[in-house]
């Protein structure tokens, strides 16, 4: 019986409430299969994330490991910030090849050399340099008249500091309190004074009459890091219970008390070092020819109110420095960086490891879970921000006083953005495939595996003209059986029926359309090529009807009723495509070969498979068949003739 002719009924309008709740049935079972995976990203998740991270964080942060490329990007910032290639208030003025050349060796110098120096510097009040450096040896006696002369100049102007060494061992096992000093100026120090990892046990000072009329500071001041790169320096030393300065430091102290300021010292480490910037590389200080400043040939007002540094730029002392790692600085220009250093208050501490592991810890954890929520798209520019703001936040600490190393919380911030987005992208495909399977169930896998193509769910109107097999089913009397039922039984009969067409489509490759109450539409070649679809499709109907046998065996037993089948097969040209509009379509075939297929169905006797001459023609030699007789079906000018199928004889 035509289904179209059959009234409705309870079992037709449930069936019918599941066709129009299809796309929200859709949604809510893709919606419970991806519930776990939205679980990932609960309380739970982000709790156990953010302790994760922020311990690794912590943990590399406080071991180290990662202390050389962290120094190295860390002076890259700090270094590029504080580089200066503008006027500084301090010279240099150099001991140089020109002046070896016409005064000789230094060693082999008359004090009173440096005595007409210093008159020539010194020789208009207004014009001189506020303090003047000398970073030479002047700790034994030479000829008496030179000696005397220098002790003159000095003690006539008081803006003259001299540079000292300190002598350094190793701190010995037991502390020993003797003391001395010698005629030649050498201090011996009376108790553990220690610099770094060494004992100062001596310091060399200037010679006997000259140190009562000058400032002395310690020239080798400097600290190696671990990588071999100095980064701090100490502000003083004591010896015999007085605190003795470094060069850098008197030097500031000097030219903060001629400008009339209040100085301020940096803050010291437990060592008593502090740590500086680098405002310059080497050669970037203004230098000048010794000889050339003592003959007058440099005019008095070059030095006037500025710190003026003297020394042997050609010595063999020199230092690694973190703003030009391949390339060594001489000690009168790392002298110059430091005091420079101090007058611009770039000095400060290093953060102790302890407070940046655990200042680090609480950032990384509080970047995960503020991104943990973000969307594929504003994760990587969140994590963009964070960067520019945690690198203007160690600039600002480290212009405060405070060497806070960067490499760590910059590695985190992408290592957390990494595991959100792949997270994401995870959870992203989690909720695809439950869309997918659970539009499998509503839709045939071949259609599904045709929207998909190129990865991607698309759906767009659009259809092809295409030679198919179409083949329809419908359960015989099954008025008599909804009326007899209660419509959860009918269900269940249906839920096994449809079950057998499904298996009978996809055994033989084809697609299955759509359910339409009772009824089922398939196709072959569709939307797939499919070789020998029409031998398929006939195949696809006689293991449907041989099929269903178990199901009527079930309903006999269970309900006492039977249940038989109709089947119709037509193959010719249709349409096929999504067919609908943009809010709601079918990917479904249209044409006068799917109006015969179904007029076929409603045609045959329950038990019957009807096919249509073309059918016969295409699959002739293949399929035993008689002949129906010539029915007259709806939107047929002209009676068609039919042919019922009996089975295969051939599958060649």
């Amino acid at each position: 019986m035509n289904k179209k002719n059959v009234s409705p009924n309870k079992a037709k309008e449930h069936l019918k409430k599941r066709s129009k709740e299809e796309m929200l049935a859709i949604r809510q079972l893709a919606a419970k299969k991806a519930q776990k995976w939205r679980r990932i990203i609960g309380l739970q998740h982000m709790l156990i994330g953010a302790v994760s991270f922020a311990l690794i964080t912590g943990i590399l942060s406080y071991s180290g490991v990662l202390a050389g490329a962290d120094r190295l990007l860390s002076d890259t910032l700090y270094q590029a910030i504080a580089h200066k290639n503008g006027n500084s208030h301090i010279r240099i003025i150099s001991v140089d090849e020109k002046t070896t050349r016409k005064y000789g060796e230094f060693s082999d110098w008359s004090r009173e050399i440096t005595a007409e120096f210093l008159n020539q510097l010194n020789q208009r009040e207004s014009k001189s340099p506020s303090v003047i450096g000398l970073n030479l040896d002047y700790s034994e006696c030479r000829d008496r008249e030179g000696d005397a002369a220098l002790i003159d100049a000095c003690s006539s102007y008081k803006n003259v500091c001299f540079g000292v060494y300190a002598v350094m061992e190793d701190p010995p096992e037991t502390p020993f309190t003797d003391s001395h000093s010698s005629s030649s100026g050498i201090y011996v120090n009376s108790g553990l004074n220690m610099m770094g990892e060494h004992h100062v046990t001596d310091v060399k000072v200037p010679f006997k009459g000259l140190l009562e009329q000058v400032t002395i500071g310690i020239v080798n001041n400097t600290i190696d890091s671990d990588d071999g790169i100095v980064r701090n320096a100490f502000s003083h030393v004591r010896l015999n219970s007085v605190d003795v300065d470094s060069f850098s430091t008197a030097v500031y102290k000097m030219y903060m008390d001629d400008r009339g300021m209040e100085y301020v010292l940096p803050k010291l480490d437990e060592d008593q070092s502090f740590h500086f910037t680098f405002s310059k590389k080497s050669h970037e200080y203004a230098v000048y020819s010794f000889s050339d400043v003592l003959e007058g040939k440099i005019p008095s007002g070059a030095f006037q109110d500025c710190i003026v540094l003297v020394g042997n730029l050609d010595d063999d002392t020199t230092f690694y420095t973190p703003n030009q790692r391949n390339v060594q600085m001489q000690e009168l220009e790392l002298q110059a960086n430091i005091l420079e250093a101090m007058l611009e208050q770039r000095t400060g501490q290093e953060a102790s490891r302890g407070f940046t592991a655990v200042f680090f810890a609480m950032f990384a954890a509080i970047f995960f879970i503020a991104t943990a929520y973000s969307t594929l798209t504003f994760t990587p520019i969140i994590a963009a921000l964070v960067i520019t703001v945690q690198l203007l936040a160690c600039w600002l600490v480290n212009l405060s006083g405070y060497y806070v190393n960067i490499l760590v919380p910059l590695i985190m911030i992408v290592l957390i953005s990494i595991y959100n987005l792949i997270l994401r992208y995870v959870i992203a495909l989690q909720k695809q495939y439950a869309i997918e399977d659970t539009f499998k169930k509503y839709v045939d896998e071949s259609v599904v595996s045709e929207l998909e193509k190129d990865g991607l769910m698309k759906a767009q109107i659009g259809v092809i003209s295409k030679d198919i097999a179409v083949l329809f089913v419908d359960i015989r009397g099954f008025t008599s059986l909804s009326e007899s039922l209660p419509p959860e039984q009918i269900v269940k009969i249906l839920n096994a029926y449809l079950a057998l067409v499904a298996q009978a489509v996809a055994k033989y490759q084809g697609t299955l359309d759509k359910f339409i109450g009772d009824a089922a539409m398939a196709v072959f070649n569709s939307p797939t090529d499919l070789e020998d679809y029409e031998f398929k499709a006939v195949c696809a109907a006689l293991d449907l009807r041989a099929n269903a046998s178990d199901l009527n065996e079930m309903c006999e037993r269970e309900y006492g009723k039977q249940v038989t089948f109709g089947i119709g097969i037509q193959c010719g040209e249709a349409v096929i495509g999504n067919i609908g509009c943009e809010k709601r379509m079918d990917y479904t075939a249209i044409g006068d070969t799917v109006n015969t297929a179904s007029r076929l169905e409603g045609a045959a006797a329950p038990g019957q498979i009807l096919i249509s001459a073309e059918m016969m023609r295409r699959l002739r030699g293949r399929i035993k068949t008689h002949f129906a007789g010539e029915y007259t079906l709806k939107g047929k000018k002209n009676a068609v003739p039919t042919y019922a199928l009996e089975g295969i004889t051939s599958t060649e």
